[in-house]
């Protein structure tokens, strides 16, 4: 879930994550990002329109 919460605020803040920005956002925080876990959420997440309802 936190792995989705910052691609999230990254994706308000007019950017789009990639792994390195999603991992950065984390440990800004102090938490410790899952690599493996942040690459399967972009896989899920590649093509999708996440303004779209």
């Amino acid at each position: 879930m936190k792995h989705l919460a910052a691609y999230l605020l990254l994706n308000l803040a007019g950017k789009t994550p990639k792994a390195k920005d999603i991992k950065e956002l984390l440990d800004s925080v102090g938490i410790e990002g899952d690599d493996d876990r942040i690459k399967s959420l972009l896989s899920e997440l590649d093509g999708k329109d996440i303004d779209e309802r």
